[in-house]
């Protein structure tokens, strides 16, 4: 679940409208078009485990209703059908409902974003700088960043000063351009039969499953498909969503990670990750870890994302003992 200052207005809507309950919320949901209703019923849906603090924050009605409550509830698809069925038609409601469970489809820009750099930087190393702008400048930025930090270094200059100067795009140029890369993602997946949006829709998937049900299934596909096995089982927990830990959690693993394993791993993260294990150390040890990782320099990509999968297994053992629980989005591996 995202803190609270991550959280945008769908998502405090979404939240509000699960605290409030289906029958509260139906006078204020009935008005509303069915593009609105449908976002917000899949940020429900999404929602998973909520934290009483940032249902606290979004509504102090919420604190009296569940004050001496479970700190921690979960939304779900069930809030959703109970809160359509309550406030619209039932024909509307079954046509949205059907609409929410169809498999997500996600864009080129989302596609691109779930890739490794060295796969982007791979794929459009070759494109003018000026489509090499527009491309990066459709992406999360912290993926972008990595990206033009693997681009030729004659390159570099030349791509951040034109994504600087971007206003407006005509829309065919980017058709095309996603068209483009749409075909060469298609490429990239070459004859092993493995469509991204399946994978995505996999993922997903063993995502909403409880631990017990989800890792039968990771071991047999691990027996019938290494490579679909490897993949999946990546994009199923990665560095960035350590950021969701709670800080007794982020406590424990710096108990049982090396100094050199978590420098390296922290040179390849946000400023957001690396801040939330600076501010559960000492002030004496987070002076000295920031030391060593500018000592250290600049790192091959590769070298950060070994000592990344490093920690990540370590956390996968610490969440498998029950030392820390991992959040509901993650905690299946």
């Amino acid at each position: 679940m995202k803190k609270v200052a991550q959280l945008s207005g769908e998502d405090k809507a979404a939240i509000l409208l699960f605290a409030l309950g289906p029958e509260a919320s139906a006078p204020l949901v009935q008005n509303m078009d069915d593009k609105t209703l449908t976002r917000l019923g899949r940020r429900m849906a999404e929602l998973g485990r909520v934290d009483a603090e940032v249902l606290n924050s979004v509504t102090e009605e919420y604190l009296e209703m569940h004050r001496s409550e479970d700190p921690l509830l979960r939304s779900g698809h069930k809030d959703v059908v109970s809160l359509f069925k309550h406030a619209i038609e039932n024909e509307r409601a079954d046509r949205l409902l059907h609409d929410l469970s169809a498999p997500k489809s996600l864009t080129i820009w989302e596609k691109l974003g779930r890739l490794k750099p060295e796969m982007i930087a791979s794929s459009i190393s070759n494109e003018h700088p000026q489509t090499v702008a527009l491309i990066l400048g459709n992406i999360d930025s912290y993926v972008a960043s990595r990206v033009i930090a693997l681009l030729p270094e004659n390159m570099q200059l030349s791509v951040v000063m034109r994504m600087s100067k971007i206003e407006s795009v005509p829309r065919e140029l980017v058709k095309d351009i996603e068209e483009t890369l749409e075909k060469e993602l298609a490429d990239m997946q070459g004859d092993s039969g493995i469509s991204f949006d399946g994978m995505v829709s996999v993922v997903d998937i063993l995502k909403g499953l409880e631990k017990d049900v989800a890792r039968p299934i990771l071991d047999q596909l691990r027996d019938k498909d290494e490579n679909l096995f490897t993949q999946v089982d990546r994009m199923l927990l990665v560095f960035e969503d350590l950021k969701d830990l709670s800080d007794r959690d982020i406590q424990t693993i710096l108990k049982h990670i090396s100094s050199d394993d978590l420098v390296k791993s922290l040179k390849g993260a946000s400023d957001l990750i690396a801040e939330r294990f600076f501010s559960n150390m000492s002030q004496r040890a987070a002076e000295i870890m920031r030391e060593d990782m500018e000592v250290m320099g600049p790192m091959k990509l590769s070298d950060v994302e070994e000592a990344q999968l490093v920690t990540l297994k370590v956390i996968r053992k610490l969440d498998d003992d029950g030392a820390i629980t991992l959040s509901a989005a993650d905690d299946m591996v």
